[in-house]
């Protein structure tokens, strides 16, 4: 029996690591695609919208995000966010390979400082020894959950004009409910031996994982990707979603910490490696790239 639930984790992690590179190869490919397409702005979601998969290359990459989800799902069952989620940083790798070579996107000491930190945040939290989640007897903690991140989110869209970075956070957010949905989604499927059964349970935060990663999936993560360099929007999106997927995981579904001194670690580490990595975009931004005025024009000083 050990050996079948080490098996499973295991498949789990791999599982994980397939989705981390997915789910950073794709914003490269639609990054491509959104560089030739009119700025999304966030009125007019519908017809933007129906703009994106109109485009091949960026359904190219949006495809390649939906096998990262179904390999998500499944790593999440097999594994648990709180040991799934550290892992989405190692496609990290890969996104800064990939954006310096197709995209052009130097990226300095200070940005690769800045990633080192944030591939190492995953190990020590690994090493942090989280227990496996345990289904919820109230749906307080997630109501609670939900209305916080959604006051941010809302919070922070107006400033997004000032600050396009902001649009990081913003997905984050909508990442980790999905994510969080997504593990009551798979804890209520398989918690008995009648999958229909299952199924009907899990129906609501299936519908809900569904909104959520459409949301940040196709809207949030374009207008990021629009006005952010990839490397760095998806490097602080990735870290702000962990830290949000882990402490949802432990408020929600009751999991604890084995070691507290190295799960300090690893968000030491992540934080160091959002504030160079946002530092480093906000000098980029004010050196390379033109002003977008309200007016629509664009200004080249």
């Amino acid at each position: 029996m050990m050996q079948l639930l080490m098996t499973g984790a295991f498949l789990g992690i791999l599982l994980a690591i397939m989705t981390s590179l997915m789910w950073n190869i794709a914003p490269i490919i639609q990054k491509e695609a959104l560089s030739t397409m009119e700025n999304i702005e966030v009125s007019g979601a519908l017809k933007q919208t129906g703009a994106l998969f109109k485009n091949k290359r960026w359904l190219a990459g949006f495809a390649i995000s939906l096998l990262g989800g179904l390999t998500y799902l499944l790593a999440t069952q097999m594994a648990g966010i709180v040991v799934v989620q550290p892992l989405m940083n190692v496609g990290l790798i890969a996104l800064v390979i990939l954006s310096h070579r197709r995209l052009d996107e130097e990226i300095d000491a200070k940005a690769i400082i800045g990633v080192i930190m944030l591939i190492l945040t995953p190990v020590f939290i690994a090493f942090g020894g989280v227990t496996e989640p345990i289904m919820f007897a109230s749906y307080d903690g997630i109501l609670f959950y939900t209305v916080i991140l959604l006051i941010a989110v809302s919070t922070m869209v107006p400033a997004t004009r000032r600050l396009s970075i902001l649009w990081a956070p913003i997905t984050s957010f909508l990442q980790a409910l999905a994510s969080q949905y997504t593990q009551w989604f798979t804890l209520s499927l398989f918690a008995g031996t009648d999958i229909i059964e299952g199924f009907i349970n899990a129906l609501i935060p299936l519908i809900l994982l569904g909104i959520f990663t459409f949301a940040a999936g196709v809207y949030t993560i374009s207008i990021g990707l629009q006005r952010n360099p990839a490397a760095r929007f998806n490097a602080i999106t990735g870290t702000i979603s962990m830290f949000a997927v882990i402490f949802g995981g432990l408020y929600i579904f009751g999991q604890s910490l084995n070691n507290t001194l190295l799960y300090a670690l690893g968000l030491v580490c992540g934080i160091i490696g959002v504030i160079l990595l946002s530092r480093f975009q906000d000098k980029e931004l004010s050196v390379s790239e033109p002003k977008i005025l309200d007016t629509g024009e664009i200004d080249n000083q």
